[in-house]
């Protein structure tokens, strides 16, 4: 090793004279051409290729940061189909273990059926009796027309007559319901003209009681007691008179008003006979249109055929749906029926999950959305097989954060609001055949890197 005292400069001291100092630099030059060693040729050179290194790792971070973005906040999201009983039963059968592959229309679980068999037994035999109904509705339709075409005939001149009668009936009620008006108008009046009698005759008496009062204090001459007299009898006689003719008023009004319900009883009698006359008229007819009524009675067994067809085919539903069937393609999971449970229509029994339509649900941080677009292409690493990479594109973005949609959405209308970066989810599809080997299943936790080029 070199003596580290040979890369030091001589110092200049106070001892001797200027030659001293001379001879003094001219050793320490000589020394310094030297050759280098090689060991720090080569710690030089590995120092720089190291900067050189960091610098090109720098600038290619730093460019790759700019067209890329990535998030560790993200998972496996896929197709979970929930599968449930759809009829109510004992459960006699298990078909499949947890974590077991099945496809679509597979066999799951068996109910015990030997209930809806009966039932489809029933709708069958229900459907055989109405189809016997319709066989005898068909050869029971008669042909009367001929032989009901007199009876209608005979009944219509019958309510011809019953009808003109009817109509002369209620022209003579109108008319006395007319008279009967104009005699309560003339109660009226009369009523009317008592009440006035009645006026005038109060004034005039309480002008004689005045007068008489007046004439025992000698307060007015016996002329003036004379007249307020001869006024009080004036008044009662027009009051008895008015009286008179109110009552002959009422007399005649009861009389119109007998008339009227003699009449109106009259006129119910020709209404009913009418009726009566209608429905021969109508009891014709429909003698006559039996054959539509047998129509009718077939349409009607027809229905019941077709009620009870349908009858049978939801027996046979209820019937097929004691064994329960995958819904999806996919991997049996969360598994909870046992060997005889009894199950409700609606009840869970376990869920199937489709691993080959899965997808990625990345949430990325608002300030990382400025440049992703549905159509980039994408890598997807899963915790779970460190090295392997998933190729993906973008499918979309989601119309609003992961908080705006959460159970309780965060409340900021208050003084204490704090800004926080929201997260925004992105949907993240896989290319076909990434995932053929069903290495990802929903709840995987992946880191997705979107290439914004």
């Amino acid at each position: 090793m070199s003596d580290p005292t040979l890369d030091r400069e001589p110092a200049v001291t106070a001892e001797g004279n200027g030659s001293h100092w001379v001879r003094e630099l001219q050793a320490w030059r000589g020394r310094q051409g030297r050759p280098v060693p090689r060991l720090r040729l080569v710690l030089v050179a590995l120092v720089a290729v190291v900067v050189l290194a960091a610098l090109a790792y720098g600038v290619y971070w730093w460019h790759w940061s700019a067209v890329h973005v990535s998030t560790d906040d993200a998972f496996i999201a896929g197709h979970i189909a929930p599968v449930s009983a759809r009829v109510t039963g004992t459960v006699v059968a298990v078909l499949v273990a947890d974590n077991q592959d099945v496809k679509a229309g597979d066999a799951l679980v068996r109910l015990d059926g030997r209930d809806y068999e009966v039932a489809l037994a029933q709708a069958r035999a229900a459907a055989e009796a109405a189809r016997g109904e319709l066989q005898n509705a068909t050869a029971n339709i008669p042909l009367t027309d001929e032989s009901t075409r007199s009876l209608l005939q005979e009944a219509d001149a019958s309510l011809a007559a019953i009808g003109h009668a009817q109509e002369g009936t209620e022209h003579d009620l109108e008319q006395k319901r007319s008279d009967l008006a104009a005699r309560q108008s003339a109660v009226e009046a009369a009523r009317a003209a008592h009440q006035a009698a009645e006026s005038d005759f109060e004034r005039v008496k309480l002008d004689r009681d005045r007068a008489i009062e007046l004439y025992r204090k000698e307060l007015v001459a016996r002329q003036d007691l004379d007249h307020a007299e001869a006024a009080f009898k004036n008044g009662a006689a027009m009051l008895d008179v008015a009286a008179h003719r109110l009552r002959q008023a009422q007399d005649d009004a009861r009389q119109g008003a007998a008339a009227v319900q003699s009449q109106a009883a009259a006129v119910a009698q020709a209404r009913q006979r009418v009726v009566q006359s209608r429905a021969q008229v109508s009891n014709a007819r429909t003698q006559r249109q039996q054959v539509r009524l047998r129509e009718a009675d077939l349409e009607t067994a027809r229905g019941k055929l077709d009620l009870a067809l349908a009858n049978v085919k939801q027996a046979q539903l209820n019937l097929d749906y004691t064994t329960i069937r995958a819904p999806i393609a996919g991997r049996v999971t969360r598994k909870a029926v046992e060997l005889g449970q009894v199950v409700a229509p609606g009840q869970p029994l376990l869920a199937v999950v489709d691993l080959d339509d899965v997808w990625v649900l990345a949430n990325f941080k608002e300030t990382q959305l400025t440049g992703i677009k549905p159509g980039q292409h994408a890598t997807v690493e899963v915790d779970t097989h460190p090295g392997l990479v998933f190729k993906a594109h973008v499918d979309s973005v989601q119309g609003g954060s992961g908080a705006v949609f959460s159970l309780l959405p965060p409340e900021n209308a208050t003084g204490n609001y704090v800004k926080v970066v929201q997260r925004i989810p992105v949907k993240l599809v896989l290319e076909r055949g990434e995932n053929a080997q069903h290495l990802l299943a929903p709840g995987m936790s992946v880191v997705p890197t979107i290439s914004l080029r």
